[in-house]
């Protein structure tokens, strides 16, 4: 949850994370749940997936998270949960406040009405599979779904008037001019109220406003002439300070513009290169909950092979994991939570309802990251159904509705077949040529095969192979360089990268599957495929150990320099 810099100066943040009180409930309905009742017998981190821990490991069911918190005063406070799988109700003092589902994104729990003092704070965690509940996860998922609450937990005191989120559009590069958009809320209309912006400690905006109800939106353009652009080679940040009446808001933003033509992606009307890994934010002691010293190690070892593209498969990633891009240089696909849905899925109301709420929240919560260069869907989904098109047009067009300011695709996984490629900005393919089927020789063809498939409808547009590689066990060397072994791996990755970029240049980025090993769904099918139940394609392991695939990555993307 907490930033790599201050988020408020004059809004009063309790920090929740720690040592919360914690009950295993196990196979029983929430609704047949009595809360005064439960005991309390173990304790939890937070952030944390219980089911990463000793104690629970791989136990699926309904958990209890207890603390108390302090309510300042009797004015609205908002409960921000940054990620809690899969699905949770929220009580205080044995209220009802609300449930969520989804367990990649940012969600807030407005608390009103009561009064000023502690109060005891209970949060129901349920990691079970249940479509009713929570249609967004599934068993069949090629990754281990931890349980827990993830990514951590603030209490906001709001008071009688509030800012509710601030985004930062670029609207100019030359001169360098953002648009700023301010939504507030508070108790009552509030009248007239200050309005000062600051741009890294140089305040651009003073002014008196009249906000005459209770809701609503300010909308500012802000020339900064001073201003240095973001880009991979040169990530320049900026620090937007935002007061309105008695309450203020920071956020880091960057100056930089994200188009697609001729093929290409350019940042700043410069194509860019995009190389780099798909991430599972996945670790085997901690769950989803990653400690931000691996964050670090990660984008140190990404840096290190010279990649400037992470595509945050297949769910969005930590505000501080993007705060890290943000300042590396390093591109994101920010996805929405989902793997090969059918038109099951996709034809059905409660599905997309839920898409469209996580969808929300996930732009909510990623929008002033310049790292973040696209957002995605739907990896591996029936693009090639027609009965599937009308689900892919509702929600890429929600993403184009929230976000106009960057291109939108998805990974297919079905490039001669796909029937709804029209909808997107950017070409992305998923493809395992040399590993499934083919051999490593063969590699170059299937490639351009695909190509020769795509181009005559859709040559203008930029193409990413968005997951290609080859599985590989950790420490696994031998004299015949089959598959699973390090060599295999390496030799097939060095195909991939050559055929790409030195002999030929129409694909604009490569995202190699996978950054790191990750543990994989239960099911027996996927197990049995999996190697220790790990999808093992990492270029470096579980623990981030490097495999032979990580230096061979790492001389060919620096020898493209």
């Amino acid at each position: 949850m907490h930033r790599r810099y201050r988020e408020h100066d004059a809004r009063v943040v309790m920090d929740l994370d720690g040592i919360w009180d914690f009950a295993f409930l196990g196979d029983v309905d929430p609704e047949t749940v009595d809360v005064a009742a439960i005991r309390f017998d173990d304790r939890m981190a937070v952030p944390g997936c219980f089911d990463a821990t000793p104690a629970y490991a791989s136990l699926r069911g309904l958990v209890a998270y207890r603390r108390e918190i302090l309510l300042q005063d009797a004015t609205p406070h908002r409960l921000w949960l940054a990620g809690v799988h899969h699905w949770c109700r929220v009580l205080l003092d044995g209220e009802h406040l609300q449930d969520h589902a989804g367990g990649f994104t940012r969600f807030a729990v407005d608390v009103r009405g009561h009064k000023a003092g502690t109060a005891e704070l209970v949060i129901l965690v349920d990691n079970r599979f249940d479509y009713e509940r929570s249609p967004l996860h599934h068993e069949y998922f090629d990754w281990y779904q931890f349980g827990g609450i993830a990514r951590g937990a603030e209490l906001h005191r709001l008071g009688s008037q509030w800012i509710d989120a601030v985004q930062v559009v670029t609207q100019s590069i030359s001169p360098p001019e953002i648009q700023v958009t301010i939504s507030h809320g508070a108790v009552a209309a509030p009248g007239e109220l200050g309005l000062t912006l600051s741009v890294d400690g140089k305040t651009v905006v003073t002014e008196s406003v009249s906000l005459t109800a209770s809701s609503g939106m300010i909308i500012r353009t802000v020339a900064l002439p001073d201003a240095t652009l973001w880009s991979p080679a040169s990530p320049n940040l900026h620090v937007l300070d935002v007061r309105l009446g008695d309450d203020d808001v920071r956020t880091r933003f960057g100056i930089r513009q994200v188009t697609v033509r001729d093929q290409q992606i350019l940042i700043n009307d410069e194509p860019v290169k995009l190389l780099g890994f798909n991430r599972h934010a996945a670790h085997p002691e901690f769950g989803h909950a990653i400690p931000e010293m691996v964050m670090i190690s990660d984008v140190q070892q990404l840096l290190d092979m010279g990649c400037n593209f992470v595509r945050g498969s297949h769910y969005p990633q930590d505000a501080r994991f993007l705060d890290l891009c943000d300042e590396a240089g390093i591109c994101v696909w920010s996805e929405a939570i989902g793997w090969q849905h059918t038109a099951e899925h996709l034809t059905d109301p409660h599905f997309i309802d839920a898409q469209l709420a996580g969808i929300d929240e996930m732009v909510a919560a990623d929008f002033n990251h310049p790292a973040v260069i696209m957002r995605g869907i739907l990896n591996e989904s029936h693009s090639h159904d027609p009965a599937c098109r009308p689900g892919y047009e509702t929600l890429l067009g929600h993403l184009r509705d929230l976000d106009g300011s960057r291109p939108v695709t998805y990974a297919s996984n079905h490039p001669f077949e796909d029937l709804d490629l029209d909808l997107v900005d950017i070409l992305s393919v998923n493809c395992y040529p040399g590993w499934y089927g083919s051999e490593i020789e063969r590699i170059p063809d299937e490639i351009d095969r695909i190509v020769a498939a795509l181009d005559p409808e859709h040559a203008e547009k930029p193409l990413i192979i968005s997951e290609i590689g080859a599985g590989a066990i950790y420490g696994w060397r031998d004299c015949n360089g089959a598959r699973w072994t390090e060599s295999y791996q390496a030799r097939l990755l060095e195909t991939v990268i050559r055929h790409l970029f030195v002999d030929r240049d129409r694909v604009a980025g490569l995202a190699i599957w996978q950054f790191c090993d990750c543990r994989t769904s239960e099911s027996v099918r996927k197990i049995l495929g999996r190697p220790g139940g790990f999808n093992n394609k990492g270029v470096v392991d579980a623990y981030r150990r490097p495999k032979q695939a990580y230096d061979a990555v790492k001389r060919a993307f620096h020898g493209l320099e």
